[in-house]
């Protein structure tokens, strides 16, 4: 492993990074109000995407942040219920939205060259609107956000996060009770359901060709699925609840295959000192078919919250609790060493 850049723009937890498709830039939110853009070669950090504040409000925490294929806009979602679009490169402000409630996820729909749709996920708020997944079509000459459809009395409880699945036709939610529900992304009915975990899913991320899906948990477990029949192809137990996690992209990789899931989490600071995990901050590596850890890779003083594995897989990047954002490079011995095939 290549010494890793340390990057410290922010000052409280981060929240999610994101690569952007080509693996040169790098996005990031947190919990103190800001998200970043920077470049992943230098780490240097390129802008900030600030809302817009009415007067006596303060910044409120990022929770998401995404950006379009083509490197054009960039959404975020706040706790402010706030769902805002930028253009990527200015940090222009183009158009946003509010949904009262706190916005946890947001995400483009993936079809390149075609993507003006957007999925949030909203908690409830107060007695006023349900917890409810929305959809906008995003209307650049006209900067605005038209809401197309609304999952919200079908919705059996909130979701934590909402993806688009294979060719934008249906809708993936996880949730804090370990299920996860698939909906149509025309209609916003649901079409399937079922138990994912023992505990809270805490992200779904997908294979390069989404042809598969990776979970993490806090039952300390990520499990691997098909996304045609949804059934669960493998399961990787680690000693940890776990935060986030990802498949390498290099499993096709005729020359150098690396069949890897990379993982992340760690007991929260509130329990460290009453079990014997003593943090567990470790990113971890899985073995895809054989299920077994491969190694562990030490940096941050937190829980890992937030990881992803560039493009490329030669490298992955994660949050932590500790404000920190790692960008890891692997080194020349991890292409080579038979013993991590």
């Amino acid at each position: 492993m290549v010494r890793p850049l340390v990057l410290n723009f922010h000052e409280r937890p981060l929240t999610q990074v994101k690569l952007n498709a080509e693996g040169d830039l790098l996005l990031t939110s947190a919990k103190d109000g800001f998200a970043c853009l920077s470049r992943v070669s230098d780490g240097e950090r390129i802008g900030m995407y600030k809302i817009s504040e009415t007067v006596g409000s303060k910044a409120s925490a990022v929770f998401s942040i995404d950006m379009t294929k083509n490197a054009a806009y960039v959404v975020t979602a706040s706790a402010d219920g706030t769902v805002c679009i930028f253009e990527a490169l200015t940090g222009v402000e183009v158009c946003k939205d509010n949904l009262q409630g706190a916005v946890r996820f947001a995400q483009w729909n993936q079809k390149p060259l075609y993507q003006n749709k957007l999925c949030v996920c909203v908690d409830k708020f107060a007695n006023r609107t349900p917890a409810k997944i929305v959809v906008y079509e995003f209307h650049p000459k006209r900067k605005k956000l038209e809401e197309m459809i609304s999952i919200d009395e079908e919705l059996p409880m909130k979701a934590t996060q909402a993806h688009w699945g294979p060719f934008d036709k249906i809708l993936i939610s996880i949730h804090e009770e370990g299920t996860v529900h698939v909906w149509d992304a025309v209609s916003g009915s649901a079409l399937n359901s079922f138990e994912g975990h023992q505990s809270a899913i805490t992200s779904l991320q997908f294979s390069p060709n989404m042809e598969m899906m990776v979970t993490s948990s806090k039952d300390h477990k990520v499990k691997l699925w098909r996304t045609d029949t949804f059934d669960c192809i493998k399961s990787y137990d680690a000693d940890r609840p776990l935060n986030d996690a990802a498949i390498s992209p290099l499993y096709t990789d005729s020359h150098n295959v690396r069949y890897h899931i990379i993982t992340g989490g760690g007991q929260e600071a509130r329990d460290v000192t009453t079990t014997a995990l003593k943090g567990k901050f470790e990113t971890l590596i899985f073995h895809m078919v054989f299920e077994e850890e491969l190694g562990s890779i030490k940096g941050h003083f937190g829980p890992i919250n937030t990881l992803a594995v560039m493009p490329n897989g030669l490298g992955f990047v994660t949050g932590g609790e500790d404000g920190n954002v790692r960008i890891n490079m692997f080194d020349a011995d991890y292409l080579h060493n038979k013993r991590l095939e």
